[in-house]
């Protein structure tokens, strides 16, 4: 029993770092990733401009234009969940109310939800789509041709995903001030204009700005993660084993980044 306990300490030890040694080699490739997708802009003639800004357009439309509406009713019923328990501990002060509001979700919650929906719908897109180009060797192709596999295909989704994310972002919290203010207007008579200048009064620039940082590192993680994903796949049947894969480290990897901005935050 003593000589096993000892052994069953290092192999937990040993297991641990293995882990944080897996961790770090995953973010040093993820950032060599996003390394050689910037570098492949510097290649791009004149004439690929015109390219990158339609389909990052595409990326933007297809992400945040028609998901609006989704989100935004997603927002809604969240802001009257959110009433729910601020009704049920009578909490009546509207300074307190907008304060609440601001810190659980507009700057946690909300980009959350948002990168959640991103990586389920746009971000699985985007591995299916990239995957099937990689097993019917389509993208080696191009490759062959001297088209530059990162710039024709990562970069512009890359730059629609880091615009499209602060909009879906927007969108839900919209939704979530309207749908607070409706409820506590309703049960506990809290004007709704004094709530929503509640609100907006405690958005200040630097939290603003630190959102919008979180938001967009968490735009570009999921594209590396989904788009690495893809470029890995061999065949056909590894698409949907590669699916389920790049979704969870695609999340993960984006509440791993809350989590930290938080600390700079509130720590």
């Amino acid at each position: 029993m003593t000589a096993t306990t000892p052994a069953r300490g290092w192999q937990s030890i040993e297991s641990l770092g293995q882990t944080a040694i897996r961790l770090l080699r995953g973010v040093l490739e993820e950032l060599d990733f996003l390394a050689v997708v910037l570098m492949s802009s510097g290649s791009m003639s004149r004439g690929e401009w015109p390219f990158l800004v339609r389909h990052a357009w595409q990326q933007i439309y297809f992400t945040a234009v028609r998901q609006a509406v989704l989100l935004a009713v997603v927002g809604l019923i969240l802001g009257v969940l959110t009433a729910f328990p601020l009704i049920v501990f009578r909490i009546e002060d509207p300074h307190l109310l907008g304060r609440i509001t601001n810190i659980m979700m507009y700057h946690q919650f909300s980009p959350i939800l948002a990168t959640l929906f991103v990586a389920g719908l746009s971000g699985a897109a985007i591995t299916a789509e990239l995957g099937e180009l990689r097993a019917n060797q389509a993208i080696d192709h191009l490759a062959a041709m001297g088209v530059n596999p990162y710039s024709f295909f990562v970069l512009p989704r890359l730059i629609g995903m880091v615009l499209s994310l602060p909009i879906l972002v927007l969108w839900l919290n919209v939704g979530v001030t309207i749908g607070a203010a409706a409820m506590l207007n309703l049960y506990q008579q809290v004007p709704l204009t004094v709530f929503f200048r509640v609100c907006l009064a405690g958005l200040s620039r630097g939290s603003l700005a630190l959102t919008g940082a979180m938001v967009v590192m968490q735009a570009i993680h999921v594209i590396l993660v989904q788009t690495s994903s893809a470029f890995r796949v061999g065949a056909y049947v590894d698409i949907p084993r590669t699916l389920p894969g790049a979704f969870a480290r695609s999340f993960v990897g984006c509440l791993v980044i809350a989590l930290l901005f938080s600390l700079v935050r509130y720590g």
